[in-house]
């Protein structure tokens, strides 16, 4: 092959790689720099998604058809600490439910993916309810998940460096197929959410 076709070549395998490169990075500087907001024109709740377990594995929403989802969205670390109180509440409905616990599944989604890591994940979630299967995932796979239920990530500036997630106040329920069923507030008392689920679940 002559030298200036070998020369031609090179400089376009160079040029696309960089192309691709380039493209990459922009798409994760828009992620990083940009919040989900769920589109007020839609009145659909709930969608596929595919995120990380503790573990490390791939969870999809498949796995879950024929239970009932009860979702939770926040961090291990959020202000005032109100994803604990949160997480502490949702293993107490858990409990409370008994005999129609095993037709739920209580899935917490944590938005602070670059602190809450598939390993403290793993540790963080010791201080709470077996049952929660604790969730998350890269940037584009939460800004996805977060349009879907309607779920706007924001977060709180601490300081310079630190900037914590807000959790939603919400709990999502989803039915068996991964309909939407209804949204409780985290505020509720714990016996009046059991009340309602109990009244739901059949």
């Amino acid at each position: 092959m002559p030298q200036n076709q070998k020369k031609s070549i090179w400089i376009i395998s160079f040029l696309f790689i960089a192309f691709i490169i380039g493209m990459m990075f922009l798409g994760i500087k828009f992620t990083a720099n940009h919040t989900a907001v769920a589109p007020e024109n839609s009145n659909v709740i709930g969608g596929g998604f595919q995120l990380i377990s503790p573990a490390g594995s791939i969870v999809n929403d498949g796995i879950f058809r024929g239970k009932w989802m009860l979702m939770y969205f926040g961090a291990t670390r959020c202000p005032h600490n109100q994803c604990r109180n949160d997480l502490i509440k949702m293993g107490e409905i858990i409990n409370h439910l008994e005999n129609k616990a095993s037709q739920l599944v209580p899935i917490f989604i944590s938005f602070d993916s670059n602190y809450d890591t598939p390993s403290r994940l793993m540790l963080s979630m010791k201080a709470y309810n077996d049952k929660i299967i604790a969730l998350t995932g890269g940037e584009l796979a939460l800004r996805d998940i977060s349009i879907l239920y309607h779920v706007s990530i924001k977060k709180a500036p601490i300081n310079s460096d630190i900037s914590l997630v807000e959790p939603y106040d919400q709990f999502i329920l989803m039915d068996p197929e991964g309909k939407y069923r209804t949204s409780i507030q985290t505020g509720t008392e714990t016996h009046r959410i059991v009340e309602t689920l109990e009244s739901i679940i059949q």
